[in-house]
C-alpha cells in the first residue's frame, strides 16, 4: 500500500512542476502579419501631392523603408486607396510611388474620418498593422453641408467626436491600440473650409497625419523600429491604447556599469556596501514600449523622471536605449534583457543609514496636450490655415476618451535595498 501512496505523491509532485513549468513559459512572440497602407484620397488631400512637397518627399521614402527592412516583416505592403470605399491597389508598392508622384490620385468627395477608420479596422486582422495616410478632417458629407453650412463647426464636439470615440471603444474592445504621428508639408492647390469653400492655397504649410493601427504588442513594435529610421522626424507622437497599466517591472543586471559589492535577489539588491567616499552602481533594464516614442526619449525620462528614497541617498547616473549598449561584456542570461527591454537605467547609491532602504522611481501620467494648439474651429481665413487642422482637438479628444484609463503615472518602479 506504501508503495502505491508513494508512486502517487511522486505522479502528484511530477504533474505539479510540470503545470509551474508551463505557466512560466513565456507567451509566444507575436510577429506582424502583413502591412496594409491606406492613402486617403478625398479632394481636400490634393494639395499634398502637388509640386515639390514634403509629402511627396516622405511619404515614398517611409513606404520604401517599411518595405525594405526586415525589421518591418518580408511581406509586400498591401496598399489601398480609401474616401467613402477602399479601393485595392493592384500594382506593387513602386508603381504606386510613382502614381501618387505623377497622376492625380486626389479628387474624391469628403470622407468621414469614423467610418474611414471602421473600413480601415475591417481589413486588420490580429496579426496586422495598417497604417493610414490622411489630413484628418473632421467633417460631414458634402451633401449634409449644403443643407447647413455651420454643421461642422456646431455639430464637431457632439456627433462627430462621438462617432470618432464610439469607433475606438470597438477597436479597444478587439485589443486594437492606435498611435498618431503628426508632420507638417508645404500644400498646393484647393483647401476645403468647414464650410466647403474652396480657397487656394500656394505653399503654405498644412499638417498630414499617420495612423498606425494594430495589435497593442505588435503596434508597440512597430513603433519602436519607426523610431528608429533616420527620417522619421514627426512632429506630434501620440499613443492610444498601447498603456494601460504602470510599469513596474524591471530587471537588474549582473555585470553592467557595476560598482562596489551587492547581489541582486528578487527584484532587489542585498549586501549593498556603499559609502559617499566609495559609492555602489547598478543599472536596470525596463520596457518602455507602451509609451509614446516622445516620452520614452532619454532626455525626456532624464528631465521628468520623479525620484524618492527611504534611508539612502541615491542618484540617476545615466537612462539610455538598450538598443546603444556594449553588449560584449554581458553575460548571456543579460543579453536577453535587451530583447524583452526597451532601456537602461544605472543608479548611484551614495549612502545608505539602516539596515534597510528603498528606491522609488515615477514618471507621473501626463498627457501631451500639444494637438490642441494644432486645432482651429474656423479655417475661412488663409492667415488660420499653416500649422492648423480644423476641429482635431474634438477628433483626438474622443480617440482619447475611448482608451482612457485611471493610472496615475507612465512608470512607478520600487527597489528595496539591503545592506
Amino acid at each position: 500500500m506504501k508503495k502505491y501512496f508513494y508512486l502517487l505523491a511522486l505522479l502528484i509532485v511530477v504533474v505539479s512542476c510540470t503545470k509551474k513549468e508551463h505557466k512560466e513559459e513565456k507567451e509566444p512572440v507575436k510577429e506582424v502579419g502583413k502591412i496594409n497602407f491606406f492613402m486617403e484620397t478625398s479632394a481636400s488631400m490634393a494639395g499634398y501631392f502637388s509640386g515639390s512637397t514634403q509629402f511627396v518627399k516622405d511619404i515614398p521614402n517611409l513606404l520604401v523603408d517599411i518595405e525594405g527592412k526586415e525589421s518591418f516583416g518580408k511581406e509586400p505592403l498591401k496598399i489601398y486607396y480609401v474616401a467613402d470605399s477602399l479601393t485595392p491597389y493592384k500594382g506593387s508598392t513602386k508603381d504606386f510611388i510613382r502614381e501618387i508622384s505623377t497622376t492625380k490620385v486626389a479628387g474624391e468627395k469628403s470622407s468621414e474620418m469614423h467610418k474611414i477608420l471602421e473600413m480601415i479596422a475591417s481589413k486588420t486582422d490580429s496579426n496586422d498593422i495598417s497604417l493610414f495616410v490622411s489630413d484628418c478632417i473632421l467633417s460631414y458629407p458634402d451633401n449634409v453641408i449644403k443643407t447647413n453650412s455651420e454643421i461642422n463647426k456646431q455639430k464637431a464636439q457632439g456627433e462627430l467626436k462621438a462617432l470618432v470615440k464610439s469607433t475606438f471603444l470597438k477597436l479597444k474592445r478587439d485589443n486594437i491600440s492606435a498611435s498618431l504621428y503628426g508632420f507638417n508639408s508645404a500644400f498646393y492647390g484647393n483647401y476645403y473650409t468647414y464650410q466647403n469653400a474652396k480657397l487656394k492655397l500656394d505653399g503654405q504649410e498644412r499638417p498630414y497625419y499617420l495612423w498606425v493601427i494594430g495589435n497593442k504588442e505588435l503596434v508597440g513594435k512597430f513603433n519602436k523600429n519607426l523610431a528608429e529610421l533616420n527620417n522619421f522626424k514627426p512632429v506630434l507622437d501620440l499613443n492610444f491604447g498601447l498603456f494601460d497599466k504602470t510599469i513596474d517591472d524591471f530587471e537588474t543586471f549582473y555585470t553592467y556599469e557595476r560598482v562596489g559589492n551587492w547581489k541582486a535577489e528578487d527584484k532587489s539588491i542585498s549586501d549593498l556596501e556603499a559609502s559617499k567616499k566609495k559609492p555602489s552602481t547598478f543599472a536596470i533594464a525596463i520596457d518602455l514600449s507602451a509609451l509614446p516614442n516622445s516620452i520614452s526619449a532619454p532626455d525626456y525620462l532624464t528631465q521628468h523622471l520623479k525620484t524618492s528614497s527611504e534611508n539612502l541617498e541615491f542618484k540617476i547616473k545615466n537612462i539610455l536605449f538598450t538598443k546603444d549598449l556594449d553588449k560584449s561584456k554581458l553575460k548571456p542570461r543579460e543579453k536577453e534583457y535587451l530583447e524583452d527591454n526597451t532601456h537602461v537605467i544605472v543608479i548611484e547609491v551614495s549612502d545608505i543609514y539602516k539596515d534597510k532602504g528603498n528606491i522609488d522611481l515615477k514618471l507621473p501620467l501626463v498627457y501631451d496636450n500639444g494637438y490642441k494648439a494644432m486645432s482651429t474651429m474656423d479655417d475661412r481665413n488663409i492667415d488660420s490655415i499653416p500649422g492648423k487642422t480644423f476641429a482635431f482637438e474634438h477628433l483626438i479628444d474622443g480617440v482619447r476618451e475611448a482608451y482612457e484609463n485611471s493610472n496615475d503615472n507612465f512608470i512607478h518602479i520600487s527597489i528595496p535595498v539591503k545592506k
